[in-house]
């Protein structure tokens, strides 16, 4: 036992100092722990307490259980040369705040193997230059929490920050690196600003579902299988002036996204926008550069894209199963394909057939709610417009093959006049044809990243 309990309730004001190995309980007054500090029962901090743990302290958990649950205050006091750590069995249940008063603050502290080194209930508190490796969740906040978490690493843990339930943490110079599923995840109404953090090797870097009325600025996405996820996040969140290189999905924009993608550098990425099921960002003063797609646009997306450079991409636009993109004031430079048509890319087999109905009774299928669906268009020009841009040195195939001819540039109804659909019954179909008279005989001015961060 720790002590006996009879002396476990400490006199208000009283500092106690424990060097030993130590089984606690509750704390009330000021308690403070230093050395190696043994956890093998839970541990309570009253809302009168302060539990204060020194620089240099070892925590040795012996009992995934032994959670400290915190409605008072705690200071972990760890610095960049005696940092505060817990260590032992995997599993632990972490720190656990639980409405307790603003103040509390966490620095220099590095956990391992956690289920969940801090979660909180309606708590703001501090994170700084701590370290999450391996665990379940580095912080998730459960309800209701604002805390600010800065300059701190997140290494292969399952879930980074976990933003929930009304919360709103501010995410701010921080590290992400290999987590298995996602860096940030944010659902149930919560916000905060991601700023200037750097992504690298995640399956998900940041992980949207539902809207986020906040910004994504300033960080860094490298190698992640998807950078950006947003699903069903309307017209949220912002994001501008990120550099985006060498991920699989640079941002992926599902089932009514359409976010502000503005101010970015997209290098290398397989994919650098892919928008589905209705997601239709507006895609503004951008820089896309040697992607394999810059923009994928499939299942009725019909993004805004206006004063963005797209250069040297593989392919620079992909329209696909009825999706009409407001295109204008690009600059087109070196892209080996310009603009590309799917097979299901064809009014012609949406004036027959349609595919609203289909796409309600999926959702009916799947017992989706979603309101917006009634709101899906269901008439459809033939045609995919990309005039009022300038195209470059292609612009000589656009001026031999003059208005409504066929240019090598772009894929159309010239190149596969017919569609048939095996999954959609019998019938053979026009593929739509991509418009691009009246094209612009020279560049745009103030197009691509106009603020922030520039390509290498």
């Amino acid at each position: 036992m720790w002590l006996r309990k009879a002396q476990i309730s400490l006199v208000a004001g009283l500092v106690l100092s424990l060097t030993g190995p130590v089984l606690a309980q509750e704390l009330n007054g000021k308690v403070r722990w230093s050395g190696k500090v043994i956890l093998d029962e839970p541990v309570l901090v009253h809302r009168d307490a302060t539990l204060t743990i020194d620089a240099g302290t070892q925590l040795v958990i012996k009992d995934p259980k032994a959670k400290i649950s915190v409605q008072g205050l705690l200071q972990v006091n760890g610095t960049e040369t005696a940092p505060v750590s817990f260590t032992g069995v995997p599993g632990w249940e972490g720190i656990e705040f639980m409405e307790a008063p603003k103040g509390s603050s966490v620095s220099w502290t590095d956990f391992h193997s956690a289920k969940a080194a801090i979660v909180s209930f309606e708590t703001d508190f501090l994170v700084e230059n701590c370290t999450f490796e391996e665990g379940e969740f580095g912080v998730r906040l459960m309800r209701e929490s604002s805390p600010k978490i800065v300059d701190s690493l997140f290494i292969n843990n399952q879930i980074g920050v976990a933003n929930e339930m009304k919360s709103g943490a501010e995410i701010r110079g921080n590290r992400f690196v290999g987590q298995k599923k996602s860096a940030v995840i944010a659902s149930h109404n919560s916000k905060g600003l991601i700023i200037d953090n750097h992504f690298e090797k995640n399956k998900q870097a940041i992980a949207l579902q539902q809207r986020y009325p906040d910004r994504i600025s300033k960080n860094t996405f490298i190698e992640n299988e998807t950078a950006i996820f947003c699903n069903q996040t309307q017209s949220t969140p912002l994001i501008e002036q990120n550099h985006f290189e060498g991920n699989n999905y640079a941002v992926l924009n599902f089932s009514f996204s359409f976010p502000v993608i503005k101010n970015n550098t997209f290098i290398k990425n397989k994919t650098a926008v892919h928008n589905d099921q209705y997601g239709s960002p507006l895609v503004e003063n951008n820089l896309f550069r040697d992607n394999d797609t810059a923009l994928y646009n499939y299942r009725k997306s019909n993004p805004k894209i206006f004063r963005n450079d797209f250069e040297q991409n593989r392919l620079a636009i992909l329209c696909d199963f009825s999706a009409y993109p407001e295109v204008k004031n690009n600059n087109f430079i070196g892209n080996q394909m310009a603009v590309k048509l799917g097979i299901y890319q064809s009014a012609d087999w949406e004036k027959r057939s349609g595919s609203k109905s289909i796409m309600q009774r999926e959702s009916a299928a799947r017992k989706s709610q979603n309101p917006l669906l009634a709101k899906a268009p269901d008439k459809f020009n033939d045609f995919v417009d990309v005039s009022g841009n300038w195209w470059g040195d292609d612009t000589p195939q656009l001026e031999q093959a003059g208005e409504g001819g066929n240019a090598e540039m772009f894929y159309d109804r010239h190149d596969l006049p017919e569609v048939t659909y095996e999954d959609y019954g019998p019938g053979v179909y026009k593929l739509d044809r991509i418009r691009f008279a009246p094209w612009l005989t020279g560049p745009v001015d103030d197009t691509g990243v106009q603020t922030g961060i520039k390509s290498k």
